[in-house]
């Protein structure tokens, strides 16, 4: 296969022969990939698993990046180090009540590098103990914007914002003369109903194309054969429009809200009522798991309110591997109770699909004065009403805080603190890459690749800088 042909993902759904999946979950990559090449070159190997089986090379070398870089000794002493009163075998407790993130390497438990990061944002109890005040400060202000936010849109039904910011992004490790020419790309706001006036007014590095604003992965590419030319940046301004939906309140008050969309509403939209592999596939597990959260006889806009509970009630947050090596993420999201922004988005998303109701992805940047970097979202379609937003790792956070107005306020919400960039998973972008993607789901960081070789994000210098936020 072709580098690029890998990008489509969908087969990831196809299953992995029991030798290769042992040696995988034991950590033995090096053994898994002996497998895998034993089997591409047997002529009987089916052409359909040979695919898989080249994806599968690609999943290994990003689980073979630096993710999972503590051993237990270490995540141990990590913790003495970050908290207060940390009893002799902490980390094994937080790995049996399913609190850290981690895997086998040979054999041996090794944790996430972000695994303190994700105790402070997820565990009261441990964000009650961190040495680190500063850290929590910055976090207690960007609470309270918040909070502020949602006052000022219940109080006027709507907010707009006009964002300027610099993003960049370039290889950090060593490249030789012979690898160009050499794409780049970088996240630019696409227009979604609620974007208007961006202008790109800077740039660094020689730009090859700046997409339609409609794109659905939206970007600025840039292309040079310079090896001394590899840094690329772009200086940008959009403006921003947020409207305020009282979800709860049509529930209470509109009895005959519809059960199903219409004929012509189905039609519509089928795409966001279809399966999209390997990611968004209506397996039985999750029919099961949707017949426990919602009965016949409950309106499109209870169903959907279920969904955002059980995401937001019983999905704990959790920072992720790379989503390129989670085969199905929705499912994994279900039977592990755990997952980040996106992974949470991806499973309302497929559970709204199973019972009727059209959703679809959004995704790009959380812009503000505090903090600025990657987030994902959903959005949802509700007869009468038109498309409304859902973002369950808010929900989720505010849920755990108990601010139960904030934890409503994101079912059918968002904020004008977003760069939007996507508007769905595994689409194309406009300059289309020539080797694998770093992320195949979407683009919140940039891509870069050589004429010879992709690079994964622990290759690459990224940056996203605020210049200036202003409410209009």
């Amino acid at each position: 296969m072709k580098p690029y042909e890998l990008n489509d993902i969908s087969y990831l759904s196809i299953p992995l022969p029991d030798d290769i999946t042992r040696a995988k979950e034991n950590g033995n990559f090096t053994l898994a990939e002996e497998l895998i090449r034993e089997k591409l070159n047997f002529a009987k190997t089916s052409q359909t698993l040979k695919q898989r089986l080249e994806g599968e090379l690609a999943v290994l070398s990003a689980l073979g990046e630096d993710q999972f870089p503590f051993d237990e000794q270490q995540a141990q002493k990590m913790l003495e180090e970050a908290f207060e009163k940390v009893e002799p075998d902490e980390i094994q407790e937080l790995v049996r009540t399913n609190n850290v993130e981690w895997t086998y390497k040979k054999g041996q438990k090794y944790f996430h590098r972000r695994f303190i990061e994700n105790l402070v944002k997820t565990r009261h109890d441990y964000y009650e103990r961190y040495r680190y005040e500063e850290e929590n400060s910055i976090d207690n202000e960007r609470q309270t914007e918040l909070d502020d936010n949602i006052i000022e849109m219940k109080k006027n039904g709507q907010r707009k914002a006009k964002i300027t910011l610099k993003q960049s992004i370039a290889p950090s490790v060593t490249i030789t003369d012979q690898e160009g020419p050499f794409l780049a790309h970088l996240p630019l706001p696409r227009t979604n109903g609620h974007v208007n006036k961006q202008e790109v007014f800077a740039t660094t590095g020689p730009v090859l194309d700046i997409a339609n604003p409609t794109a659905c992965q939206r970007t600025i590419a840039f292309q040079t054969d310079n090896i001394n030319d590899l840094f690329f940046e772009v200086k940008h301004e959009y403006e921003i429009k947020a409207n305020y939906h009282d979800l709860f309140d049509v529930m209470e008050n509109q009895k005959d809200f519809p059960k199903k969309l219409s004929d012509e509403e189905k039609k519509q939209f089928q795409n966001e009522l279809a399966e999209k592999s390997p990611h968004i596939l209506f397996t039985d597990f999750l029919d099961k798991l949707l017949a426990e959260m919602t009965t016949k006889e409950m309106n499109l806009l209870e169903k959907a309110y279920k969904i955002y509970e059980f995401v937001t009630t019983k999905v704990n947050y959790s920072y992720m591997r790379e989503y390129f090596t989670i085969p199905n993420i929705s499912e994994y999201c279900a039977v592990n109770q755990k997952g980040d922004c996106g992974v949470q988005a991806i499973l309302f998303i497929t559970l709204c699909r199973m019972a009727g109701i059209p959703a679809k992805w959004e995704s790009g940047l959380y812009i503000s004065e505090y903090t600025q970097g990657p987030h994902d979202w959903a959005k949802f379609y509700l007869p009468t009403i038109g498309w409304v937003y859902a973002d369950a790792s808010f929900g989720g956070s505010a849920y755990r805080g108990h601010n139960t107005e904030r934890w409503k306020y994101y079912f059918g919400n968002l904020d004008v603190f977003r760069m939007p960039a996507n508007d769905d998973i595994q689409a194309d972008f406009t300059v289309a890459k020539k080797q694998l993607r770093a992320d195949p789901i979407d683009n919140q960081r940039g891509e870069f690749e050589s004429n010879q070789r992709s690079f994964r994000f622990n290759e690459l210098d990224w940056n996203v800088t605020l210049i200036g936020f202003e409410f209009l």
